[in-house]
């Protein structure tokens, strides 16, 4: 496609002389186009723009002006002007905008106080055929409900207890140590892929995050920062292996990981930009950045360490999702453990018996998708 022809790409020449590209539409998020048009990246990155929902960069928008008192439209006007939701980060007041938006264009001229039992499951099964947009749905009615009752605009919560809909599969698939080889197979030490595995890998952090580490916030051999999703702030310890692979890197750069332009990735191009380095390395359809941060939680919850240690290196807010990781890793701990007990061998593990060790010598590709056999963090 010619440049020229491309809608809402501006083109603009920094004070190096360096052609630069940007996704500019009313309503959207401004997004960096990397590469030159035509290259892959620039092409991902340009297809993933035009598809992208309408988003509102972490700022409330403008409800009507006009919305008639009680309704769901002014509720939601006010909860934007709210103390919890301004306290929200950025990512996170820009998800819940997107999705109170969709419910606002569509039910924003309801009385909140008429919304009943029925009415919310009503709402929730428009999204039936999506069952993570759907719990999304009900998650922000629940929160927006809350909020209605404790501004008294009704006396309880119709969405409360609401079951939500079974979502098949994992979410991100989190990558097996088999695959982690694989990649490395592929992208060799002091390769700019192999650097970003490491920072993934070693660190358990977001994409938006991995792009804004960097040199500048290493104090007492810790990567100290504040998240960008949560604004937790962390101390995570630099992992030796980490630690080699930004020994030679410039002290003064903005971050470790830099585009050709020598310039931080954007959270979306870097996440585009990984994923064509998965592609090279063979890797199936689906495996991306985030899936290295549930292997690297999967890795801590192997290794013993406790929910609130991982929490330390994750950031995360809650247990629930950390438990998750941990009650595996002992499943896993405890069905060995009984099978050695059956089979009289209590010294043995499963790698040393004949049939398992003919097994593991298949190729990956002959083994289950979702082997899962970890090493322990402390030893990569």
């Amino acid at each position: 496609m010619p440049e020229e022809r491309r809608r809402f790409v501006k083109r603009m020449t920094d004070r190096h002389g360096r052609r630069r590209f940007y996704f500019v539409r009313d309503g959207y998020p401004r997004a960096t186009l990397p590469g030159l048009p035509g290259e892959p990246a620039f092409e991902a990155a340009y297809r993933e723009a035009l598809a992208a929902p309408p988003r509102f960069a972490g700022k409330a928008p403008a409800a009507p002006r006009r919305a008639a008192e009680g309704s769901f439209s002014d509720l939601c006007r006010r909860y934007y002007q709210s103390a919890r939701f301004i306290a929200l980060g950025p990512t996170t007041r820009r998800t819940y905008t997107n999705a109170i938006e969709r419910l606002r264009v569509e039910h924003g001229h309801k009385p909140v106080a008429l919304l009943d039992r029925r009415g919310v499951k009503k709402i929730v099964a428009a999204y039936a055929d999506r069952p993570g947009a759907a719990n999304q749905m009900l998650r922000m009615l629940r929160m927006l409900l809350a909020f209605a009752v404790d501004e008294e605009d009704r006396p309880d919560n119709p969405a409360a207890g609401i079951k939500k809909l079974k979502v098949s599969g994992d979410g991100f698939v989190a990558w097996s140590e088999d695959r982690i080889a694989q990649f490395k197979a592929r992208h060799k030490p002091g390769t700019k892929a192999r650097l970003a595995l490491d920072l993934l890998l070693h660190t358990a952090q977001r994409r938006g995050d991995i792009v804004r580490l960097g040199a500048l916030m290493i104090e007492r051999g810790r990567l100290c920062f504040r998240q960008r999703k949560t604004d937790v702030y962390l101390e995570v310890p630099i992992h030796p292996i980490l630690a080699e692979a930004i020994r030679d890197l410039p002290a003064d750069a903005p971050a470790f990981l830099l585009t050709e332009y020598g310039a931080p990735f954007a959270p979306a191009g870097f996440g585009n930009w990984f994923r064509d380095r998965c592609a090279e390395a063979g890797l199936p359809r689906g495996y991306n950045a985030h899936g290295l941060r549930k292997a690297a939680l999967r890795r801590l919850a192997e290794a013993g360490c406790t929910v609130h240690e991982i929490m330390a290196i994750s950031g995360h807010k809650t247990l629930a999702e950390v438990e998750r990781y941990t009650k595996a890793a002992s499943r896993s701990r405890m069905a060995e453990d009984a099978i050695r007990k059956v089979a009289g061998n209590p010294s043995a593990t499963p790698e040393k018996i004949p049939v398992v060790s003919k097994l593991l010598a298949l190729p990956t590709g002959m083994r289950a998708a979702n082997d899962n056999k970890g090493l322990q963090l402390a030893n990569h």
